[in-house]
C-alpha cells in the first residue's frame, strides 16, 4: 500500500500546532468541497485526502501513532512497518479492521458544511482500524448511534451568492438548542449541509444534524445552475437607440451598455458575476412602453410607423 504524507496534504509543519491544523484544513475543506466545486472533477478526491489527514492529526491518540512512523517516509512510497513499530502502542496496530468493526465515514467539523460518505484509505485502516473513528471518546463498542435528525433553513439568492450565518433554534427530548451554522458561498436548492453529532444522542455517540437548503425568491433574481437572471425594463427609444443603464446584482451595481437595436428577451452578460462567482450574470431586456401615450407621443410613434413601412418584425 502507498504511504499518506497527512502532514503534506494538510500543507503544513510536522510541529504543526492542533489549533493551526484545524484552521488549515477548514480553509482547504471549503476550497474544494464537492458542493461548491461541481464543476471540477478531483475535488471530491481532495476533499476526501484532506478529511482522511484530518482525521489522524486533530486526534492526539492517532497522530501520536502516526508521528511513530517517523519522518523518512514520502508520500506515495511503499509502506510496511518498520520491525517492532506493532508493540509501541501494545497489540497489532496493523492488524487491518477488526473482524465486525464498522466502516468509517467522513465526518465534517460543525459550522463549515458537509461532507460525502466514502472509507478512507488502506492506508488509514491498516494504522487505526482497531481504535476507529470513535477512539478515546468513551462510547461503547458495538453501542447504537443516536438517530439523525433533518430540517430546513430558507435563505436568500443574496446569501446563496456571498454565504451566510445563520442561527437555527431545535426542538428536542432533551429541551431546545441553539446552533450557528455557516452557509457556504454558492449554496443551492436541495443542498443538504451536514453537521456531524449534532442529532439525537445514543449510547454510541450523537447522530447528525442535516440542513437542507431552501433557496427563496423575492422575484428580482431567477437562478439557472450557476447563472444569475434579472429583468432589465428597457424604454423603445433606448432600445432603438442604445443607451448606458445601471444594474443591480448581488455583487453591485454596474452600468451596462445596451447596443442599439436591442429586443425583448435578449440577454447581456456580465462575466464572472453569478452565483459565488461561478455563473455569469445575464441581464435580459425587457422593452417596456408608457402607458398613457401624450397626444405629440402618438404623433411620433405615428411618423415612425410611416417611415418603417417596410420594416417586418416577423423577418430576421
Amino acid at each position: 500500500m502507498e504511504y499518506k504524507d497527512y502532514y503534506k496534504v494538510l500543507g503544513v509543519e510536522r510541529n504543526a500546532a492542533q489549533e493551526e491544523i484545524k484552521k488549515r484544513y477548514r480553509k482547504l475543506a471549503r476550497d474544494c468541497h464537492p458542493d461548491t466545486c461541481k464543476n471540477d472533477p478531483t475535488a471530491e478526491k481532495r476533499f476526501k485526502e484532506l478529511n482522511e489527514a484530518y482525521e489522524v492529526l486533530k486526534d492526539p491518540e492517532k497522530r501520536k501513532r502516526y508521528d511513530a512512523l517517523g519522518s523518512n517516509w514520502q508520500e506515495g512510497q511503499s509502506f510496511r512497518p518498520p520491525p517492532g513499530f506493532e508493540d509501541i502502542f501494545g497489540g497489532n496496530p496493523f492488524g487491518g479492521r477488526p473482524r465486525g468493526g464498522r466502516s468509517h465515514t467522513f465526518s465534517f467539523d460543525f459550522g463549515t458544511g458537509s461532507a460525502p460518505g466514502g472509507g478512507f484509505s488502506d492506508f488509514f485502516e491498516s494504522l487505526f482500524g482497531d481504535i476507529g473513528m470513535a477512539g478515546g471518546s468513551g462510547h461503547r463498542p458495538g453501542a447504537s448511534r443516536g438517530g439523525d435528525l433533518e430540517t430546513e433553513v430558507s435563505i436568500s439568492l443574496e446569501e446563496a451568492h456571498a454565504g451566510s450565518n445563520r442561527e437555527i433554534q431545535l426542538q428536542g427530548p432533551g429541551g431546545g438548542k441553539r446552533l450557528n451554522v455557516k452557509i457556504p458561498a454558492g449554496a443551492y436548492d436541495g443542498m443538504k449541509i451536514r453537521l456531524s453529532g449534532q442529532g439525537n444522542p445514543g449510547p454510541g455517540g450523537s447522530g447528525d444534524l442535516y440542513l437542507r437548503i431552501r433557496l427563496s425568491s423575492n422575484g428580482k433574481y431567477k437562478l439557472e445552475g450557476n447563472d444569475i437572471v434579472a429583468d432589465l425594463p428597457v424604454s423603445p427609444w433606448d432600445a432603438a437607440l442604445g443607451a448606458t443603464k445601471e444594474i443591480h446584482t448581488p455583487d453591485g451595481t454596474y452600468n451596462l451598455k445596451i447596443p442599439p437595436g436591442v429586443s425583448s428577451g435578449q440577454r447581456l452578460r456580465l462575466k464572472g458575476r453569478g452565483l459565488a462567482r461561478k455563473g455569469d450574470f445575464f441581464a435580459q431586456i425587457k422593452i417596456v412602453m408608457p402607458r398613457d401615450l401624450t397626444e405629440e407621443q402618438k404623433r411620433l410613434f405615428a411618423e415612425l410607423k410611416k417611415v418603417s413601412s417596410d420594416f417586418d418584425p416577423h423577418g430576421t
